[in-house]
């Protein structure tokens, strides 16, 4: 019997790419970060907006108890205190506590509840993994004119062998995790569901995008 022919990455990710296109879209095009006269301020302005969203996701990851979704909750931990040195690093003020646990609150229900299921948890890693690519070329972008600040956070995190080697084996995960038709629906309203939860931190709205 010949062994089962393993999906391409395109394969794997065309599903979440299609149901999130317009809401990625619609986020890189108007965030601050992404203009061209982005400034340090903008920059601690992007992590004290994101800290709360990163922390519901890492959150909602821990739910099912999966390994690989553990992993990414690790990786999440280490990008929050990548976030957190930035900030200090920037002269910029934290997050209020109380304001951070009040916005992770308004927001971990609706992922928390949802990521139960390990498929819609894999689908909020997916938008999650995905940033570091965009973080990636940000951090290109913006380091030499923010420099001396490192950007810490848009730097790659746990990829020894270099961001796209490590985007590949996360693929390979997701594809392993996503073995039926109910498992890709699931981790496309986890994908989108990330999206729509991280746009109103940025003052931005996800309707009608």
């Amino acid at each position: 019997m010949s062994a089962a022919v393993q999906p391409s990455m395109a394969e794997v990710l065309r599903p979440l790419r299609n149901a999130t296109h317009a809401l990625h879209e619609a986020l890189d095009s108007q965030l601050p970060i992404a203009r061209e006269d982005a400034s340090l301020a903008d920059y601690a302005d992007h992590l004290r907006a994101l800290r709360p969203w990163l922390e519901a996701v890492r959150q909602a990851l821990a739910v099912p108890g999966d390994p690989g979704l553990d992993r990414v909750a690790r990786r999440t931990d280490r990008r929050l205190a990548a976030l957190a040195l930035d900030l200090e690093d920037a002269g910029a003020a934290p997050v209020g506590e109380h304001a951070a646990a009040t916005a992770q609150a308004c927001l971990a229900p609706r992922l928390v509840e949802a990521a139960a299921e390990p498929a819609f948890a894999w689908g909020l890693a997916y938008v999650l993994e995905g940033s570091q690519l965009g973080g990636l070329a940000m951090h290109k972008r913006l380091a030499p004119k923010l420099a001396p600040h490192p950007m810490r956070y848009f730097q790659p995190v746990d990829a020894p062998d270099g961001l796209p080697a490590h985007w590949k084996e996360f693929v390979a995960q997701l594809a392993a995790a996503l073995r039926d038709p109910a498992a890709v629906d699931s981790a496309q309203r986890g994908a989108v569901a990330g999206f729509e939860t991280l746009i109103p931190r940025f003052g931005l709205q996800p309707a009608g995008l």
